[in-house]
């Protein structure tokens, strides 16, 4: 047996530690056995069972922390990845029911926007094809847009239609502006069984505002932060989570934002905020950011989350790693994307772009006009089980490659998005946060 190479050997305040991304284990080590595995590591050579202790022996091995052999690790790995590609027992469902907003946000998709709304015929042809998957036990459905909540009455059909042809089980989330969350679409979440809402804000008041503006030059910051609160209080049942776009040019915001959040929702539940950080990646099309310092590259992106944790504010990019087992569901036969004229797409960062579109349904829920060279890059190109780099990298099974499409956009599109998890490079650091709290140091 030998030192795994997805095994990390480190210390951390004097003590010594074993962490495996194949396992997802951590075991805390004594100084001796700690230079002993460091040694082994260094040589690539045997670890020995009459050398160390033999329940630490049996349970190095049964954590994948020593092994007989890392092509048969990455096998595992791989197997396990193949298998949930190619599962049919659960779909991920986007609809984008409109891709109309009002707003003109530069990060989103405006080229595409139209006011077109998803009609009937659309809905029963989606409904259609999905009582056609009959593998398909479980659904997730996750509305899109545009704002989807600039079509109420869509959203209220679909469930409908759904419900009256349809036994599958499902759970719905949405993600929206909050712009126009009031009374009426409180209710309609609770109609059509939406269990958790994603609003994003830009900062605070002054950059929001300048950032989802319209003509009217409403507050839009104080009537979203006020529809938050009230969504709360109205549906405490419902998960909430803030999502802050930073860039570095507002990055210093997030701080008294999310003071602010203490301040306001104190004590309540089913909600929480975090940072989602806008990333310098070569292929984005972006009117306002397109110089490069104004984006958030990898090390940044690293040091901003634990600088934050390091003031004592956690962040979900702070959780301990997990193996990424489940994979983007782009990868996945089953999961689908619907836009509101009926096109088809495996993800819904493009959707609305006629170009990245799979095919388009018929009156029967069939997709025809079907773009092989499409579907074929976004299930199968750029995969990171055939780069050499990424096949050899101890962080992949957390990290599985990164996003798809923007692997995609890097190998067809001459991309330079910077794909590698956040953990890259400063994996003991996130750790030392995760083990100060398991201690109850933080």
């Amino acid at each position: 047996m030998k030192i795994s190479k997805y095994t990390f050997i480190f210390q951390i305040d004097e003590k010594s530690y074993l962490y495996n991304t194949l396992s997802n284990a951590l075991i805390e080590i004594n100084d001796e056995v700690y230079k002993y595995l460091v040694a082994k590591s260094d040589t690539g050579s045997v670890v020995s069972a009459s050398e160390i202790d033999d329940d630490l022996y049996a349970a190095l091995v049964e954590n994948n922390m020593i092994t007989e052999s890392d092509k048969d690790d990455f096998l595992k790995y791989k197997a396990s990845i193949l298998g949930m590609r190619n599962t049919r027992q659960f779909m991920h469902l986007t609809l984008a029911p409109t891709m109309d907003c009002c707003f003109n946000c530069y990060y989103c998709f405006e080229k595409y926007k139209t006011k077109s709304h998803m009609s009937d015929r659309i809905i029963d042809s989606i409904v259609k094809y999905v009582m056609q998957q009959e593998e398909v036990k479980n659904i997730k459905l996750t509305w899109f847009g545009g704002e989807p909540l600039m079509a109420q009455k869509e959203m209220k059909k679909f469930y409908d239609t759904f419900r009256e042809n349809c036994d599958k089980e499902i759970v719905s989330d949405i993600i929206t502006t909050g712009y126009h969350i009031d009374e009426n679409a409180i209710r309609l979440f609770q109609n059509i069984g939406i269990n958790a809402v994603q609003i994003t804000l830009d900062g605070l008041k002054q950059t929001h505002n300048k950032i989802k503006n319209i003509k009217t030059e409403e507050d839009v910051f104080t009537k979203v932060w006020n529809n938050i609160i009230l969504l709360n209080e109205s549906a405490p049942n419902i998960y909430v989570t803030i999502r802050v776009n930073l860039t570095q040019e507002n990055s210093n915001e997030y701080v008294p934002l999310f003071k602010l959040f203490c301040e306001t929702f104190n004590g309540r539940h089913n909600i929480a905020i975090a940072p989602a950080f806008v990333l310098d990646r070569g292929t984005i099309d972006c009117k306002l950011c397109n110089k490069k310092n104004n984006l958030f590259n990898h090390k940044d992106r690293s040091l901003f989350i634990l600088e934050l944790a390091k003031a004592g504010i956690f962040t979900p990019f702070l959780k301990y790693p997990e193996p990424f087992f489940n994979e983007c569901a782009i990868r996945n036969n089953v999961a689908i994307s619907f836009d509101p004229d009926g096109y088809a797409y495996k993800c819904w960062e493009v959707i609305g772009n006629k170009e990245y579109a799979i095919g388009r349904l018929d009156n029967d829920g069939n997709i025809i006009e079907i773009n092989e060279k499409v579907i074929n890059r976004q299930l199968y190109g750029a995969d990171p089980l055939d780069n050499p780099i990424c096949s050899a990298c101890k962080y992949l099974p957390i990290c599985n490659g990164g996003c798809p499409i923007q692997r995609i956009e890097n190998e067809f599109l001459d991309g330079k998005n910077n794909v590698c998890t956040y953990y890259k490079g400063y994996l003991k650091e996130f750790l030392k946060f995760n083990i100060s709290i398991e201690n109850g140091m933080r």
